[in-house]
């Protein structure tokens, strides 16, 4: 099949390296890790080791679909603003199943000075081989996958493991919402992976649909709690779409108060944060 115009690969024309189309949202979403990044380099200067980890990061660069303005992807954004300053990451660790995508984002963080190690491979395959080179420190965890399915738990698991971590999460509303209510019923289900045991644990049937999207994230956020034994910071930004519809929540998770206070206080004005539309 001829790929069609949107289909083609875009590339940056100053390094010649890929980019990837998103929504102007995820404008927003990167400002708000690089926020929260420069909020708390105080704390990172403090450690003698700290790290940034990206197991879904992408080429590195995206481009607006609406507008086509190329601007840097949150591991570079994140990189970039640290460096600016006292607490530069001591290890950026990237990871993505695309190859093509890992070298490119490599290849820009090298070029922006950034110390990076790289993997290619799910991030549930990669996990493992991060884990295993993390020294005592303090670590940031970005998850930023393309959707919930992608989301598993045992990510969360597995970085809580280190005792001092926080974690920032891309949390898909928009797929929880499309497939909540087909999936409830069926042996197997996309929404499985993020959050184990839902269908046995929420009675939907007995909620309105309204709340169908609320409950299952409560029955993850229990689960962060319980198995992870993290706090869920009360400040969970929405991101929504050109007609308001829900697209996803930026979900921080840390043990200490500083990371929540700097989290509430840093990451969003509140100007651009909404309220669930439904």
């Amino acid at each position: 099949m001829k790929n069609t115009e949107s289909e083609k690969p875009v590339f940056d024309p100053v390094d010649g390296l890929p980019v990837m189309k998103v929504g102007e949202w995820s404008e927003l979403k990167h400002i708000a890790l690089s926020r929260y990044v420069d909020s708390a380099r105080g704390a990172r200067a403090r450690w003698g080791y700290t790290s940034f980890i990206d197991l879904f990061c992408g080429p590195g660069r995206v481009i607006n679909r609406e507008t086509k303005e190329m601007l840097d992807g949150g591991v570079l954004a994140a990189w970039k603003m640290s460096a600016r300053g006292q607490g530069p990451f001591s290890q950026v660790f990237i990871g993505d199943l695309d190859g093509d995508a890992v070298d490119a984002c490599e290849r820009r963080l090298v070029a922006a000075n950034a110390p990076v190690r790289s993997f290619v491979g799910s991030a549930i395959q990669t996990i493992d081989k991060v884990m295993a080179q993390l020294p005592r420190g303090l670590h940031f965890a970005y998850l930023d996958p393309f959707s919930i399915e992608q989301l598993d738990f045992e990510l969360i698991r597995k970085l809580s493991s280190q005792r001092h971590i926080d974690i920032l999460i891309h949390f898909s509303v928009m797929d929880v919402q499309r497939n909540i209510g087909g999936d409830f019923k069926l042996s197997s289900s996309r929404l499985d992976a993020a959050a184990p045991g839902w269908r046995d644990a929420l009675k939907l049937d007995a909620l309105p649909k309204r709340e169908h999207v609320g409950a299952y994230l409560e029955y993850w956020e229990s689960l962060v709690v319980e198995l992870a034994r993290m706090r869920v910071s009360a400040n969970k930004p929405l991101f929504v779409n050109a007609n308001r519809g829900p697209l996803y929540r930026l979900i921080h998770l840390s043990r200490h108060e500083l990371p929540q206070k700097l989290w509430s206080d840093a990451a969003l004005p509140k100007s651009t944060q909404q309220r669930l539309p439904f």
